[in-house]
Parts: C-alpha cells; sequence; structure tokens
C-alpha cells in the first residue's frame, strides 16, 4: 500500500503533467513496485466512479439509454483498467519501450483520479442544467434556455476533449514512444468504454 506522501507526490506530479510540465514526471515511482502501488488509485476512483453513475442516472440520460445494472458497471469499470493496461503492455513491447511500462502505469493510474473528478464535474454541470433544460430538445431550443443548455454542451464537450488531451500527453511523456502510441492508448481507452456499454445495455 502506498504512504500518504507517495500519494501526494503523484496527485502533485498528476497537477505539473496537467500544465505540460514534465518536471511532474520524477513525482512518480515508475519502478514495478511502485507501478503495482499505484493500483490502489482504484480506491480513490471507486467513489468518484459511483458518484458519477449515480448523477448519470438522475441526468437527461437516462430516458434515451436503457438502465444499468449499478453494480455492474462498477465492477466492469474496474474491470476495464487493468486489462487496459495489459493490452498498452504488448504495445509497448511492441514498441520496444517495455523498460518504460512501469512508469507509464504509475503515472496512469495516479492521474485517473483528476480525470475521474473532470468526468464528475461533466456530469454534474449537464445534470444540473438539464433541471432547468431539456438537452434532448436543445436543437429547437431559443433564447436564454437556448443559451444556456449550449454553453454547458459546449462547456463539457471542451472538458471531455481536454481529459483526452491530458490523457494523451500522460501517455507520451511517461512511454516516450512517439505520437503513434499515445494515440492508440486513448483510442483504446475510448473503445474500451464503449464496449462496457455495450455490454451492460445487453445486460441490462
Amino acid at each position: 500500500m502506498p504512504s500518504l506522501v507517495e500519494i501526494w507526490r503523484a496527485l502533485h506530479g498528476a497537477w505539473r503533467l496537467l500544465f505540460l510540465d514534465t518536471r511532474g514526471l520524477a513525482e512518480f515511482d515508475g519502478s514495478r513496485s511502485g507501478g503495482l502501488r499505484s493500483f490502489w488509485a482504484i480506491a480513490l476512483v471507486l467513489p468518484l466512479n459511483i458518484a458519477i453513475v449515480a448523477i448519470d442516472r438522475l441526468g437527461p440520460t437516462e430516458d434515451i439509454l436503457p438502465p444499468h445494472n449499478v453494480i455492474l458497471q462498477l465492477i466492469g469499470l474496474m474491470i476495464a483498467w487493468p486489462v487496459l493496461l495489459l493490452v498498452i503492455y504488448a504495445l509497448a513491447r511492441w514498441y520496444g519501450r517495455a523498460e518504460r511500462y512501469w512508469l507509464f502505469v504509475a503515472t496512469y493510474n495516479w492521474t485517473q483520479i483528476p480525470l475521474a473528478t473532470a468526468a464528475l464535474l461533466i456530469a454534474a454541470m449537464l445534470t444540473g442544467v438539464s433541471a432547468f433544460v431539456d438537452l434532448a430538445a436543445l436543437p429547437t431550443a431559443t433564447g436564454s434556455v437556448a443559451l444556456i443548455g449550449w454553453t454547458a454542451v459546449l462547456a463539457a464537450v471542451a472538458l471531455e476533449v481536454a481529459v483526452y488531451a491530458y490523457e494523451w500527453y500522460v501517455a507520451w511523456v511517461s512511454l516516450d514512444a512517439g505520437i503513434a502510441l499515445p494515440i492508440i492508448v486513448v483510442l483504446l481507452d475510448i473503445a474500451s468504454g464503449r464496449a462496457l456499454e455495450k455490454i451492460l445495455s445487453a445486460l441490462a
């Protein structure tokens, strides 16, 4: 289990990387043991994921998407996380960057905390706005309703793009494998999320 000092250093490193400061990479323990300890980040992300799921079920997509079993959804998220990292290990070996893998794991795991916080903010913002604006009918809305709705939607989209850009940057600096591999990492993350949604929809 990581110490509070290690957790604080990792979060500080994640914060510095957010501002494109590559010195933040030095805050992460890139050893095998440090990479394995970083999986404790799951315990910190889990409450955030619970809050995201709870907010989503209250939000505007609840009438559009099929209802999901909350327990299955959370379990799926926790399983998809290490499976994704296993796939990336194979890719890192193929790219000849296996020696950077544990640094990537530590960086990726700890940066999931600010990323989950951003996802929580997106969910809360859209759900809060949906109490006043029907986002499903936004294309036909006019006046102040349209202004509030589109502002929230555009802000959410911008924040989501920033999330993926940050994830790409984290993979880029930690793997030091050029541009393509970090792009694949982000695409795999997106694809695994979409696949999980399809599986949960089928099980619902």
